[in-house]
């Protein structure tokens, strides 16, 4: 143990001794938080105590001599009434703030009187004035003020003790009680500093707090204009900032059983890749918040909030904070309203699927009747020719309206099966064959893989004849179009290279969205919608590969497909939404 413990225990027990006695007398609360009156009233009682004392030392001492003076006397009277008027006035009316300055003042001359009246037999009196200056000090109303009257009136008051009791001013009996003056002096100095940088540092830290308020307001502000509930909490989980969006939005999750409820209880829902909002809760580890506390980050993942007869769908991000030295220090959780969005799509896919409908059915049969005569052996060869093109135009609307078809079911049906890869790469191509020779088109066949992997053999065919049909449709006559494929240890790959028009760096990053057209394939007037590369790469995708592009323009384009020789393990007949893919991975 060191020789300095005992000193620091000493210290804070006598500390926590004046803090206890503090609250008892404050009540509890800060002194600066009391009422004006009650504080005028405390600061008087240090005063009031101490001229109690010296007038129960005075009945000790000469109480006759002492009480019999008149300026005694007359000092403790205005000491008691000054007493009563902290008490009784009601200071806050004043409208000026430093009113309550005239006890300490009266105060004053009532510490000269006492001192003067019992100098001869209570010496040590001139001490009082100490009270009142102090009070003016640490008032802060007039520090110049309050030095000067911190000396000149001790001064003044050992100048009347002498010539009161007939002292001769002597520079003896002058300079005697100098000390006392300019001790008062030094210590009214210490509390003049101390309580000017006391304000100096409540000022700042008020303006500091001022600051605060407003950029938390600002930022409430922007985070509202922006549309976008925002959620910061600490790393214990605390909320630290919540904008009025986001309660909005909290508001709508809150169960009406559990007025305030926990994390758990919110009515927090996973969505389905139809966009429809679960029956059941998401469980509390997968919840966005919870999954940020836990340093988790992720973009755009959709959940539901309120009940399943009215749910708002939320894209939420969340990103993880750190402090100066690189530790975690909490997370911001971002909630998107995507609900419009959401009901958009489905109405979408609603109208696509009527219309999609209404057109297949009328197309059917216009291709059934289009084949009775066909087989008509009376028609004539200018008769055929044109049923010949009806044909092949009702053939090429009946393939937009099932694409269209597709993208509103929401979904791909895979039914998984070994199959050779290769195998069916070489049917499409001979099928396609014909359609390339009719462009004036050189379909060239390179090395296929003939392996064996988890997949439905008629999606994939779906896939290569969109991808060749693609290249044959934007290549000029006299063209090439080469297929071939290569395998590695992790996966069989897929090329086909045209020597068409190509692609715009622009275009070839929206090439895979859909209903995308570029303004060249528009111009051109080629049929189509936008869909078969979306589709393409959608079943692509549900067999567990990949797909890119990469193209020049005037040089050609360059379509691979990645399939995992082992393939993805899916069920015998499962389903794939091709919005998983385009709309982020959901909770």
């Amino acid at each position: 143990m060191t020789a300095t413990q005992p000193v620091d225990r000493q210290h804070q027990k006598s500390t926590g001794l004046l803090n206890h006695i503090g609250l008892k007398v404050t009540g509890g609360k800060p002194f600066s938080d009391l009422p004006r009156r009650r504080k005028v009233a405390i600061s008087q009682l240090p005063m009031f105590f101490a001229v109690l004392f010296a007038c129960t030392f005075a009945l000790f001492s000469n109480a006759q001599a002492i009480y019999g003076d008149s300026l005694f006397t007359i000092g403790v009277i205005l000491v008691l009434l000054n007493t009563v008027a902290a008490f009784v006035v009601p200071w806050q009316k004043f409208r000026r703030e430093f009113t309550y300055l005239a006890i300490p003042a009266a105060g004053m001359i009532a510490a000269s009187l006492i001192a003067v009246g019992a100098y001869s037999w209570l010496s040590g009196l001139t001490l009082l004035i100490a009270f009142p200056i102090f009070w003016f000090a640490w008032s802060g109303a007039m520090p110049r003020l309050t030095l000067l009257l911190s000396f000149v009136l001790p001064l003044a008051t050992t100048l009347l003790q002498l010539w009161h009791n007939g002292i001769p001013f002597t520079v003896v009996n002058v300079v005697r009680p100098l000390l006392i003056p300019l001790v008062i002096l030094a210590l009214a100095s210490t509390t003049v500093i101390v309580e000017y940088n006391t304000s100096l540092k409540s000022r700042m830290l008020r303006e500091s707090l001022a600051n605060s308020r407003r950029q938390t307001n600002l930022l409430n502000a922007v985070l509202n204009a922006a549309n976008v509930g925002v959620v910061v909490v600490d790393r214990d989980g605390n909320d630290l900032l919540m904008n009025d969006i986001q309660r909005f939005q909290h508001r709508h999750a809150i169960p009406p059983e559990y007025p305030d409820p926990t994390e758990d209880k919110l009515l927090v829902r996973s969505v389905s890749p139809s966009f429809e909002a679960s029956p059941e809760l998401m469980p509390s580890d997968r919840r966005p918040v919870l999954r940020a506390i836990r340093q988790e980050e992720f973009t755009d993942e959709l959940i539901a909030l309120g009940p399943l007869h009215d749910p708002i769908y939320h894209s939420t991000s969340a990103r993880a904070l750190f402090d100066d030295s690189g530790a975690y220090d909490g997370a911001v959780i971002m909630f998107k309203n995507v609900t419009p969005m959401i009901e958009a799509s489905k109405t979408k896919d609603r109208f696509l699927a009527n219309v999609s409908h209404e057109l297949r059915t009328p197309l059917t049969s216009i291709l059934g009747y289009l084949e009775l005569l066909e087989d008509d052996v009376q028609m004539t060869p200018r008769a055929v020719k044109s049923l010949d093109v009806i044909s092949r135009n009702t053939n090429r609307l009946l393939s937009m309206v099932n694409d269209l078809l597709t993208v509103a079911a929401g979904r791909h049906q895979i039914s998984v099966s070994e199959m050779d890869f290769g195998a069916v790469v070489q049917a499409r191509l001979e099928s396609m064959a014909p359609r390339a020779a009719a462009a004036g088109i050189e379909l060239n066949q390179g090395v296929l893989c003939h392996e064996q992997v988890l997949g439905d053999a008629l999606r994939l065919g779906q896939v290569v004849d969109n991808l060749v049909s693609n290249s044959i449709k934007y290549t000029d006559r006299g063209g090439s179009v080469t297929v071939e494929m290569d395998c590695t240890e992790d996966e069989i790959r897929l090329h086909i290279i045209d020597t068409g028009r190509g692609i715009s760096e622009a275009d070839l990053s929206q090439l895979f969205v859909r209903f995308f057209r570029s303004d060249d394939a528009q111009l051109s007037g080629l049929p189509g919608v936008g869909l078969g590369l979306a589709i393409t790469r959608e079943l692509v995708m549900a067999h567990g590969g990949t797909i890119t592009a990469e193209s020049e323009v005037g040089r050609g384009t360059k379509m691979t497909v990645g399939m995992p020789r082992k393939a993805v393990e899916l069920d015998a007949s499962s389903t794939a939404d091709p919005r998983q893919s385009t709309t982020g991975t959901h909770s």
